[in-house]
């Protein structure tokens, strides 16, 4: 009695009438139903009468000879289809010949610019790696002064010359302000004499 109550919906009607798959519940209410039945009749004779009148339409405007030149445009693309394409030219205005040798004109400076930067950091990196032989300078191409002497000076510090360099830093005017540090520090004496 519940499925009286509720009726189909005309798109569910109409689902069923193109589909003619109803669900196992709409089966079971179409049987009990006069009502929906009624309704998927008039459903189903409307839906055939608007087919009839479409396929009555497209045949008076597709006349016979209208469709065969389809169906012959249709089979030419199926035989062209395992050919390879073929170009067909766009119509266009001519290519201007003044806009490609800009390009081009552009295009070489870009390029000798490049290859000017390249060779650059090339040869700046082999003068800085590989130095070059050194010839040997004469008396007469470098003139009338005489070479200066060059004397061997040690630049090493021996300790004591190392330590009293530091006493002088430690006692200058900086070394004041470290004087508490270096109370606290434990020198190297009182760390032996611990031991």
């Amino acid at each position: 009695m519940r499925a009286h109550r509720r009726h189909l919906s005309d798109d569910r009607l109409v689902a069923v009438c193109l589909e003619d798959a109803a669900l196992p519940a709409e089966r079971q209410h179409l049987e009990s139903c006069d009502a929906c039945v009624a309704r998927r009749d008039r459903l189903a004779r409307t839906l055939a009468d608007v087919s009839a009148t479409l396929t009555a339409e497209a045949d008076a405007a597709f006349d016979a000879e209208r469709l065969a030149r389809q169906r012959a445009r249709i089979l030419q693309r199926i035989e062209q289809a395992g050919r390879p394409g073929r170009l067909i030219a766009f119509p266009a205005s001519p290519v201007h010949c003044a806009s490609l040798r800009a390009r081009s004109g552009v295009r070489w400076v870009a390029g000798a610019a490049a290859a000017g930067l390249i060779i650059g950091i090339l040869t700046g990196h082999l003068v800085h790696v590989l130095p070059g032989p050194r010839a040997p300078v004469s008396g007469q191409a470098a003139g009338s002064r005489p070479a200066p002497e060059l004397h061997a000076v040690s630049t090493t510090l021996s300790e004591e010359e190392f330590l009293g360099m530091l006493d002088v830093a430690i006692e200058g005017a900086g070394g004041a302000s470290l004087r508490p540090l270096d109370d606290l520090t434990p020198g190297i004496w009182e760390i032996a004499a611990a031991q």
